[in-house]
Parts: C-alpha cells; sequence; structure tokens
C-alpha cells in the first residue's frame, strides 16, 4: 500500500510538472518567432489532440487557468507576463519625451483604465483579452502621459551665467529652501552653506562655479516651490529655467561632463535630478539622476567609509547625500515602472542619524561617531530595511535597545528622513521582486508568497515607528511633527499601493481558486483602503497652500494619480472587490478630481492628469447611467485633522546664521510684495551683484565637505585684499 501511494504522489507530480510545463510554453509561443515557435506550437497541437480537454482541464480550474484569466482581465497586465515596447518610442518627439512606462508607473495603469472604460463603452465584455485587441486599438502612451517631457527647458532669453539677483531677493530663496525643500531633500551642508551664503553676498571671498551651480539650483528649487505655492504669486513658470540654465552652464557645459566628480558635482547632479522630479519632467530627471548615481558610486558614497581623515560631520553629509539620491532614483523608478540604477545589495551605506546637524558636536553624537557598534545597535538593528539584505539577522535584544532609543528621541526632520529611507528601500525591494520581468518564470504560489512576505515587511516598519511618528493619530499636532507624520503617511499608502496593485483586477468565476481569490481579494481591498486613507490626508476643500507646507509636494502628483487611478479602476470594475463602499468610492474619486483640478491652476502636468482622471470618471459614470451629480459630497466625518500651521515654527539655525533678517514664513508666502519684488529682480539685468566676473577662485575654497577639524578656518581664512587672488589665478 506505501508502495502505491508513493507510486501515486509521483506519478501526480510528474502530471503537476507536465501542465506547468504546457503552461510555460502556451506563454512563450506568443513570445517567441521562427522555427522555435513552430516546434512549441507543433507540441502543444500534438498532446492536445490526443488528450482532449484533459490537458486543458486546468487552464479552467488549475494555476495556468487562473493566470491566464487575470492576464485576460487585469488592466496593469500580468505579473507572469514580460514587460513588451508595443510601440515605435524612437519614432516621434512625443513618444521618445515619454519614453517606455513599466508596469509600476501610474501612467500605465492609466493607460489601462482608459482601455477598460473604451472597452465598456463599446459594449465588449468584461472578460475580453487586451491582448486580442488590434493594435490599432492600443492607446499609445504618451496620450496618457500627464508629464511635461514634452516642453523644453531652456531659459525663455538670454542668460548671464554668473548673475545673482539682489540680497534680499536671495534671502528670500534662500529660506524658502532651508524651510520648505531641505527638510524634505537634506543634500547639502546646510550648517555649512549658510556660512558660505552670507560670506559670498558680503564679499568675503569669491566661490568657484560649482558652488555657484549649486546656489543656482537652491534658487530654481525655491522659485519652482514659490510660484506654485502661492495663488497670488506673480511668478511665470519660466522663471526657474533661468537659475537651471546658469546651473547647467557653471557644471555641466563644455567638458565638465567629462570631468572626474567631485562631491560638489554629485551634489548638483542630485539637485537636477530632484528639481526635474518636481517640475514633473520625470525622463530627463530619470537621466541625471541615473548620472549621479554613478559620479555618486564613483566617489564610494555607497559604502560604509572609515577613512581617519575626513571628521564624524563629514561623513554624515556624504551618508545623507547618497539616501537623497537613493530617494530620488526608487521614485524615479516607481514613476515609470524602469529598473532602478540602485539596488539593496549594491550598498554598505548606514542610515542616516536621526540628528540635526546642530547636534553632531553633542557629546551624545559623537558617541556614536566613534563607536561604530553603538551605532549597528541604536540604528542598523533597530530599523527594518537593514533586515532585508540580511534576511537570517537575527532581532535581539539590541533591537530593543535602539528602538527603545529612536522613541526617546524629538521629532525633527533628521528623525524623518531615517524612517523615511528605511521605507524607501521597503519601497524599492516591492519593484525588485514583485515588478520585474524574472516573474514570468515564476508560478503564482511563488508571486503570492512574495507579496506577503513584502507585507509583513511594510508592517513591522509600520509597527516600529516612534509614538512621535505614528500617523494613525494626527489629531491637534504642531506643525513639524504634523508635516512628518503626514510625509510618511504618503509613502507608506503608496508602498500599500505599489504592493497590492497586480491584484486589482476584474475577477471571473475560477472554480477552485477559493485561494487565489480570496488572497487577490484582500490585497485589493489593502490598495483601496490604502487609497482612501492617503486621499484623506488631504483637506476636503483643496487648498495648495496646505499641500505645499505639509505634504510631500515634490511628488504630491504622482500620489494623487496613484490614488485616482486604482479608485476609478475599481469604480470601472462595478466595485467588485467593495460592493458595500461604492459612495465612499466614488467620493474619493471626486476628491481627487478636484484637488487636480485646483493644483492644475499652476501646474500644466496638474492640469493634464485633471483632464485624463475627469474624462476616465466621466465615461465610467455614464457607462453606469450616473453622471457627476450622482458623486456625493464630502464627508466631514472622513477627515477629522486638525493642525495649527503657526506652530510649524522655522528651524532654529534660521535664527542663526548670517541671512540678514529673512522675513517670517508667513510673509514669505502669502504677501503679494514679495512675489512682485523677485519677479522684478529676476526679470533685471543690470542689478547690483557681488564682484563674480573674472575673480572666481578654485573650488577648494569653497567645499561643501570639510575634511578637518578646523574646516571652517580652512574654508574662510582671513584674508586680506592683498592676499585675495587675482582674476584667473590659482591657488598656491
Amino acid at each position: 500500500m506505501k508502495w502505491r501511494e508513493r507510486e501515486k504522489r509521483h506519478i501526480g507530480n510528474l502530471h503537476e510538472k507536465a501542465q506547468d510545463y504546457e503552461a510555460m510554453l502556451k506563454e512563450l509561443e506568443g513570445l517567441i518567432h521562427g522555427k522555435s515557435a513552430d516546434r512549441v506550437r507543433e507540441l502543444l497541437e500534438k498532446y492536445d489532440s490526443k488528450s482532449g480537454d484533459s490537458s486543458n482541464g486546468r487552464s479552467h480550474n488549475g494555476f495556468q487557468g487562473q493566470a491566464e484569466s487575470e492576464r485576460s482581465s487585469s488592466p496593469s497586465g500580468s505579473l507572469e507576463g514580460i514587460d513588451q515596447v508595443e510601440d515605435d518610442l524612437n519614432s516621434s518627439a512625443n513618444l521618445r519625451a515619454t519614453g517606455f512606462m513599466g508596469k509600476s508607473s501610474d501612467i500605465t495603469w492609466m493607460r489601462r483604465l482608459r482601455e477598460e472604460t473604451e472597452q465598456r463603452g463599446k459594449g465588449q465584455p468584461p472578460e475580453s483579452k487586451f491582448e486580442d485587441q488590434s493594435r490599432n486599438d492600443r492607446i499609445p502612451p504618451h496620450l496618457t502621459n500627464y508629464h511635461i517631457d514634452d516642453l523644453g527647458i531652456d531659459a525663455p532669453g538670454p542668460v548671464q551665467m554668473y548673475w545673482v539677483p539682489p540680497r534680499a531677493v536671495a534671502d528670500n530663496l534662500f529660506e524658502i529652501y532651508l524651510h520648505w525643500i531641505h527638510p524634505h531633500f537634506p543634500i547639502i551642508d546646510r550648517s555649512l552653506f549658510v556660512i558660505q551664503y552670507g560670506d559670498f553676498y558680503n564679499d568675503v571671498l569669491y566661490p568657484g562655479d560649482k558652488w555657484m551651480a549649486i546656489l543656482n539650483m537652491i534658487f530654481a528649487i525655491a522659485t519652482n516651490y514659490l510660484c506654485n505655492s502661492d495663488g497670488t504669486s506673480q511668478l511665470t513658470h519660466s522663471e526657474h529655467l533661468f537659475f537651471l540654465a546658469r546651473a547647467r552652464m557653471l557644471s555641466m557645459g563644455g567638458d565638465s561632463i567629462f570631468q572626474h566628480p567631485d562631491l560638489q558635482q554629485v551634489q548638483i547632479e542630485g539637485l537636477i535630478a530632484f528639481h526635474m522630479l518636481s517640475t514633473n519632467q520625470i525622463n530627463r530627471a530619470w537621466r541625471i539622476s541615473a548620472l549621479a548615481v554613478r559620479s555618486a558610486i564613483s566617489l564610494g558614497l555607497n559604502k560604509k567609509i572609515n577613512a581617519s581623515n575626513i571628521n564624524a560631520h563629514s561623513l554624515e553629509i556624504r551618508c545623507r547625500v547618497w539616501w537623497c539620491l537613493f530617494a530620488v532614483e526608487h521614485r524615479l523608478g516607481s514613476m515609470t515602472g524602469r529598473p532602478a540604477s540602485i539596488s539593496i545589495h549594491m550598498y554598505s551605506t548606514q542610515l542616516p542619524l536621526p540628528l540635526e546637524e546642530e547636534q553632531f558636536s553633542e557629546p551624545s553624537a559623537m558617541s556614536i561617531f566613534n563607536n561604530s557598534e553603538a551605532r549597528n545597535m541604536r540604528l542598523d538593528m533597530a530599523m527594518t530595511s537593514p533586515h532585508l539584505r540580511q534576511s537570517d539577522r537575527q532581532r535581539t535584544q539590541d533591537t530593543l535597545v535602539g528602538r527603545s532609543w529612536l522613541q526617546s528621541l524629538p521629532v525633527t526632520p533628521s528623525l524623518f528622513f531615517l524612517y523615511h529611507s528605511d521605507l524607501t528601500v521597503v519601497n524599492q525591494e516591492i519593484l525588485n521582486r514583485v515588478y520585474t520581468p524574472e516573474n514570468a518564470m515564476a508560478s503564482w504560489e511563488d508571486i503570492k508568497s512574495r507579496i506577503r512576505q513584502l507585507k509583513d515587511v511594510v508592517e513591522t516598519w509600520f509597527s516600529t515607528l516612534p509614538s512621535g511618528l505614528n500617523f494613525t493619530s494626527m489629531k491637534n499636532e504642531d506643525g513639524q511633527t504634523y508635516w512628518a507624520k503626514t510625509n510618511l503617511a504618503f509613502l507608506y499608502h503608496s508602498t500599500r499601493i505599489l504592493l497590492g496593485r497586480p491584484a486589482l483586477c476584474r475577477r471571473t468565476t475560477h472554480g477552485k481558486s477559493s485561494d487565489l481569490d480570496e488572497f487577490s481579494n484582500d490585497m485589493s481591498v489593502i490598495t483601496l483602503e490604502s487609497a482612501m486613507h492617503m486621499l484623506d490626508l488631504l483637506p476636503d476643500e483643496p487648498n495648495t497652500l496646505h499641500a505645499y507646507r505639509f505634504c510631500p509636494w515634490w511628488c504630491l502628483l504622482h500620489y494623487i494619480m496613484q490614488t485616482a487611478t486604482v479608485i476609478i479602476l475599481e469604480l470601472s470594475f462595478d466595485c467588485f472587490h467593495m460592493p458595500g463602499r461604492r459612495n465612499d468610492l466614488l467620493q474619493c474619486a471626486g476628491k481627487s478630481v478636484r484637488w487636480l483640478q485646483t493644483l492644475s491652476e499652476h501646474c500644466i502636468a496638474s492640469r493634464r492628469a485633471w483632464q485624463l482622471c475627469e474624462t476616465a470618471l466621466g465615461q465610467i459614470l455614464s457607462n453606469t447611467g450616473s453622471d457627476a451629480q450622482d458623486v456625493p459630497p464630502p464627508d466631514q466625518q472622513r477627515h477629522d485633522i486638525s493642525v495649527d500651521p503657526s506652530t510649524f515654527v522655522s528651524p532654529a539655525y534660521l535664527n542663526t546664521t548670517n541671512v540678514q533678517n529673512p522675513p517670517h514664513e508667513a510673509q514669505m508666502v502669502n504677501q503679494r510684495s514679495n512675489s512682485l519684488d523677485i519677479t522684478n529682480s529676476l526679470a533685471s539685468a543690470s542689478l547690483s551683484v557681488p564682484g563674480m566676473q573674472g575673480n572666481s577662485v578654485d573650488d577648494a575654497y569653497f567645499p561643501q565637505d570639510p575634511i578637518s577639524g578646523d574646516f571652517i578656518r580652512y574654508i574662510f581664512p582671513e584674508l586680506n585684499v592683498e592676499d585675495r587672488l587675482p582674476s584667473g589665478g590659482q591657488s598656491s
């Protein structure tokens, strides 16, 4: 009897293998050509004709049947399928500007949504395969691309390379950058740059071209921020292009691109990539980000640095530069669906310390800088992402000690940046393990197992948040805490949407596939709930100033499009996964469209996104016999968050810098006069500026990376007039 049971199991295993091989051959049949394709087709026909329907029985009840059904109904395409280029991306300027968009891209999601709605509008059954559509029916990717890579980035006028705005205008822009941009993207040494900035405008010393390029990028980012956040601003959308043009001329013109990079060059390239991303030039950002990453790797920023001649402050700045590049590169990979140039196995850079720069010289910070074991215990063991690289690492008592220390820290931009970097690594791992071509060769069980494991990792990250960053409770917070919680919440819900999106598809009856259906339904619900929670982070009445003060403004449009696409997609499925929550979904869809409409007042990309979503939602409502009046008004009970914006205190470092009496942040953003002053100043080329042209010294006098204990004296020596270098001179 035992022999028979073993034989029976063996035959069953062979049968299952044969079915899996058959399923793989069927999938490869449409991907290969020539004699190999003919041979595969002959094999399939040969055994299909002998076995009748038996060989195909699994296509209805087994794994391949489920996969086939999902491929036929999933608007994003099957995970088992390989991303294919369905258009000649070299055939037109618009297609080249868009480029290839993979499965994780919300542009691809919108493309599938539009195909879904058009299919329903034509009265075709939901089970119709997108793969069976005529190529003429497919929507070119650039028609659902809301970004503005098709628009140029050249300044609309002559550019003077060494021109800078007058002190009052510069102070305003510089404070905007330090207050509203730097906490998101701490790529510069803030404390050092503030001193350099003051000495530059006080004519103490003249910097080199690379430092000037960094300053121009700071002004470019701040100008764009002010233009989009201030409804009364008189700035035009092209103002930032003048600063960008100067930065390019100073750092990437001529033979500069072929010079060996230094840390300043890495920072310039990182700032340009961030700026391109925040201005919705994602194809351009994608290219420059890769350059920044390569430059950083050439300097070893992706490795743990133990050089004895680099002080602790400098080491930590380099660490933050790396994590800034990682954040931009990952976000671009997610937005485009393209593989990032960074993986978790190619770096050993430690996570950033949750301490402000002003604390670096304190004994508590020095004890961590000087003791790698203490840093490992307090950070690496306590955080989530390091365990992805070393899955066999055991969580010990050190983990509890580290988490206890993190719990005791106040909420600061540095603490936020630590947890943001940690979750970004997890998010990247989702792209690497779920949205890659290798899934074409993986069984659904393997894919399902990966998703479950990654879901546990995401929830582990959430469970380790300090109470000060726990965004499930956001009532009556001070401005800085509210900002940190809101930004982490956006990334967390975006991560869950990305993880569950492959399961969000129209379902059909699968016979014995109850486990698959249950799993997919659960992940779909997680995706939709996270989309609704993300919208709850925004006020019901759209407010641009609120978005730019408290939200991840530099990629907010992407986040809103993620939520809008999955919610409208569920509506196109007749709320299959949430049958009792149609009103909630309609309400959220309406809210996302209203927010896109409000943002479109100052942003071309937002206007395009608004038109795409409004059209898709309107078509779905029309297909179901509804109209816009059926969208319920905002539910005040769904959004119960209060915060006093006035409590978002300007960081202490702004009160101790050389910036001469910068305006209060409320005046900085709200007052019309400031915008007019900036507009008039930027339009003028004859304003007083520091003596720059022909007097630039080597960048060694303005390094972004101090390398000695007395770095301030090294960077800014007490120079008499006769000690200054002549025009074009070289340091001795």
